[in-house]
Formats: C-alpha cells, sequence, structure tokens
C-alpha cells in the first residue's frame, strides 16, 4: 500500500464550493478505480492506493480538474505543488491507521465535528452511508466508524452510529436525508434522478401522503405510485440505499451539498489563515 498525497501551491484553494469538491473528489476515483481511502481537503488531497501510481495517473487527473476550475471560476496560473513521493504502508495495523488518518483530515483541520460530516472522504463510503459508494463497504460500519472517530479531534470515546428514527419526521428532513446520501444539493430531489427515486420510496415507507410527496418533488401521481409501489408503507426496508436515508434523517452530519461560497466561514477563514 502506498500513500499519495497532492497540495495547492502556497496562498491557493483546490475548491470552496461543493460541486467542485465533489469534481475534484469523484475525478480522482475515476482515475484510481482501485483506490482504498481518499479525502479531498480545501487544498489538498489524501489518497491511499494499492501501488505507488506508476503510470502516474494522478497527474493527469489533478491536471484535468485544475483545467476544469479555471474554466468554471475564471481563474489563472498554476494550482498544483510538485508532488511528493509516495510513502509506503506496511502491514494491515499501519494501513488501517493511515486509512484513520486520512478520513480525521476534516476533523483534526476544525472543518467539521465529525469524520461523517465530511462528504469528500472515503468514510462514509466505508460506512455504506453513501450512493453510489467508490469503496466498499466494511465488514462492521459501526466498530470502524468507533475506531477512526476515537479521537480527540472528535470525542475519544467515538461517536454514534446513524440509526434510523423511530417517530414520524418531516417531509423536508427525508429530502435533506436522501440529497446528502447521494452527494448531492438539495435541489435534486426536484430532477428525474436516483435520489429523487429513492426519497419517494423512503417517504413512502415512513407513510407520508401522496400530496405531500408531489409537493415535494414536482411528482404526479401516476409517476409517485409507479415508483413507491415496491415499498409500501411500514414494510421492512432491505436497500442498502434506503436503509441508510432512514438512518440519517435530521442528523445534522448529514446535510446536502451547499452551493455557497465556503470561504465566507469562520472555520474555513480560520484554516486559510493557518495555511
Amino acid at each position: 500500500m502506498f500513500h499519495l498525497v497532492a497540495r495547492a501551491l502556497p496562498h491557493r484553494m483546490l475548491w470552496w464550493r461543493d460541486t467542485d469538491g465533489l469534481a475534484l473528489f469523484l475525478g480522482v476515483h475515476r482515475a484510481f478505480p482501485e483506490l482504498v481511502a481518499l479525502c479531498v481537503m480545501p487544498d489538498h488531497v489524501h489518497l491511499i492506493l494499492p501501488h505507488a501510481d506508476p503510470q502516474n495517473r494522478m497527474h493527469r487527473a489533478l491536471a484535468g480538474y485544475a483545467r476544469g476550475l479555471c474554466a468554471r471560476r475564471g481563474i489563472r496560473g498554476p494550482l498544483w505543488e510538485t508532488r511528493p513521493p509516495a510513502q509506503p504502508i506496511s502491514g494491515p495495523k499501519h494501513v488501517r491507521r493511515t486509512i484513520r488518518y486520512v478520513h480525521l483530515n476534516p476533523c483534526r483541520a476544525e472543518l467539521v465535528v465529525d469524520p461523517l460530516a465530511w462528504p469528500f472522504s472515503t468514510h462514509r463510503d466505508a460506512c455504506g452511508l453513501v450512493a453510489p459508494p467508490v469503496i466498499a463497504v466494511v465488514p462492521d460500519p459501526a466498530s470502524f466508524h468507533r475506531f477512526v472517530s476515537a479521537d480527540p479531534a472528535v470525542d475519544v470515546s467515538g461517536t454514534p452510529f446513524p440509526v434510523a428514527p423511530y417517530e414520524r419526521v418531516p417531509i423536508d428532513a427525508v429530502a435533506a436525508a436522501a440529497a446528502a446520501i447521494w452527494r448531492q444539493p438539495l435541489d435534486v430531489i426536484f430532477e428525474r434522478s436516483a435520489a429523487r427515486r429513492a426519497f419517494v420510496r423512503v417517504a413512502v415507507h415512513l407513510g407520508h401522503s401522496p400530496a405531500e410527496i408531489a409537493a415535494a418533488t414536482g411528482l404526479s401521481g401516476t409517476g409517485r405510485r409507479r415508483i413507491a409501489k415496491t415499498t409500501p408503507p411500514g414494510r421492512r426496508v432491505y436497500d442498502p440505499v434506503l436503509r441508510a436515508i432512514l438512518a440519517t434523517i435530521g442528523d445534522r452530519r448529514f446535510a446536502p451539498l451547499d452551493e455557497g461560497d465556503h470561504r465566507r466561514e469562520r472555520a474555513w477563514q480560520r484554516y486559510a489563515h493557518r495555511r
């Protein structure tokens, strides 16, 4: 195994809008579908691979992202520092600790309070709380999350694993959870998409009325019935995506992607100042 790091030049940011952060995250994944762990930070990227990238796919992925960012945001000039050599990781314990280090980066940088709150790492993927996952779900997600989150930057005893609420929940909370699980802004619920289909099925399962669902999505009654007929209200849910949505409803660690400029946020300003 190898640990690779790519950093922005001093006083440059790689992204400050979630849509760009997602573009970088997915771009690196497309270059390395075999990746073991990934975390995209505002000014650097951590990647764990089963090899040292002998074909230099990382360079092509990062250069492609830089060209796209410059075109979208109208910025100029180089973006990336020269990358240091990949660092070998020996033994399963070292690999496990390095994955933990990668997933804790946003917490130790004080950008979020829990590794599950950062959508641009593979921590949610490993825990089965994102769709579609870019890495395989670990055998015991709750134990894995407890191992990662048991850190002074989060909580030394670890933070709880999401569980489905037992009470009836507002339909807008269902929509927010569905968008978060799909790593999308809330607007995805108003579009023809897998996220909207999952949202409708969960809303029906929770007993929300056809009128509520139609108002929330713009779906016709016919469309709602066609999508929802496989998940009658109250029946046990086995689909892992639907279970993930149910578990994260109302959990503040899971929010739809924000389309605003993070540079105005205090945590991001502190982070940029430390650079």
